[in-house]
């Protein structure tokens, strides 16, 4: 394993697309795993603002639920795999926040920095890497799926059946994605207290 790379705040104004792309694609090629700080809070508990993620450069291996970092208008962005396509172009990857209610646009192949493998906060380190992880990240990608599906087809569910106008529904599916949200974010805390004691 390389020692922690320090890779500041990328965003559009403090460093251009080529020389990101220069950074990762000799990273890549050197196949090491390295460091990479993290801002905002859409991983939200799992991913705080502050930490560092240790990445496995490249896209080999990556599975379902599984959180990847990925390139997207200039920045550098740590989202959760929700489904991975297979077409005649490639492998083609769903992701999501755990912590917001949209999905990105879908990723290519070249996108993808690579995976997360573990997670920094002060001394302590998680790994995600582990039976564990798998399991929670693939039960969180296939019950964010299933949520984001019932609250679409909600959205379209005919009125007369079920006696209500649409913004009612649209509520009531809303409430009840955020309330799965609210459940998922209860799970990884009560892992995450576990790994600290």
């Amino acid at each position: 394993m390389s020692e922690p790379v320090f890779v500041p705040n990328i965003d559009e104004k403090s460093m251009q697309d080529p020389v990101l792309d220069t950074v990762l694609n000799v990273w890549t090629l050197a196949g090491e795993k390295h460091y990479i700080p993290i801002t905002g809070r859409s991983m939200f508990p799992l991913i705080r603002n502050g930490d560092q993620v240790l990445v496995a450069h490249g896209c080999a291996g990556i599975r379902r639920g599984e959180v990847i970092v990925f390139r997207h208008d200039g920045k550098l962005i740590a989202h959760r795999v929700l489904r991975i396509s297979k077409n005649e172009a490639g492998h083609t990857f769903l992701t999501k926040g755990d912590n917001v209610l949209q999905f990105d646009p879908p990723l290519r192949a070249n996108e993808i920095v690579g995976r997360v493998l573990a997670i920094k906060r002060g001394e302590q380190q998680i790994s995600l890497d582990t039976t564990i992880w798998r399991i929670t990240g693939l039960f969180i990608a296939i019950g964010t799926l299933t949520w984001m599906r019932l609250y679409g087809w909600g959205r379209f569910f005919p009125r007369r059946l079920l006696g209500l106008h649409s913004s009612h529904l649209t509520t009531f599916f809303r409430r009840g994605v955020q309330f799965f949200l609210l459940l998922v974010r209860g799970a990884v805390f009560i892992v995450i207290r576990r790994w600290k004691s």
